[in-house]
């Protein structure tokens, strides 16, 4: 049982070891003006870029899903990435997107932010979530004259 719980310990810390290093690696990409990539454009489903995912959803023909860097979000910057597929499952990448953030329980206003394509139907954008609390993501995909919304849900915490 000791050598059970030991055990336990070390993944534990481990696990915390690679959590911190993470965040400490996409904060200095922030401070250094760079946009760390939510998923680093690793498979859509992959273990990295499940733990980040904050959802999938459809809009029309379309399915957009979802990752923050960190997961949850937390208050400050934050890494977004969407992956848009089409209805055969292709990458889509030659769609404009935004992100429309606010707080639902207390609108700040207009914020869209335009995320960067980066390829193979990922596009990214660094959001800075200024509140802890209750937030919604508008992701706008437009293409061939056509603009498509889906919204995400989350809640932001503090570090």
């Amino acid at each position: 049982m000791k050598s059970h719980l030991i055990r336990l310990a070390v993944v534990s810390l481990f696990t915390l070891l690679l959590l911190v290093s993470s965040a400490a690696c996409a904060s200095s990409q922030v401070a250094a003006g760079k946009q760390p990539a939510a998923a680093q454009i690793l498979a859509p489903t992959s273990p990295a870029t499940q733990a980040l995912a904050l959802g999938s959803k459809q809009a029309g023909n379309l399915t957009v899903s979802l990752f923050s860097n960190p997961n949850p979000p937390i208050r400050g910057n934050n890494a977004f990435e969407a992956f848009v597929t089409d209805a055969q499952g292709q990458p889509v990448s030659d769609a404009k997107l935004s992100f429309d953030i606010d707080m639902t329980n207390m609108s700040h206003g207009k914020n869209v932010v335009t995320a960067s394509p980066l390829g193979e139907g990922h596009y990214s954008a660094t959001i800075n979530l200024f509140m802890p609390g209750p937030w919604r993501v508008i992701v706008i995909v437009e293409r061939a004259g056509q603009t498509e919304t889906v919204r995400f849900d989350f809640n932001v915490n503090w570090k």
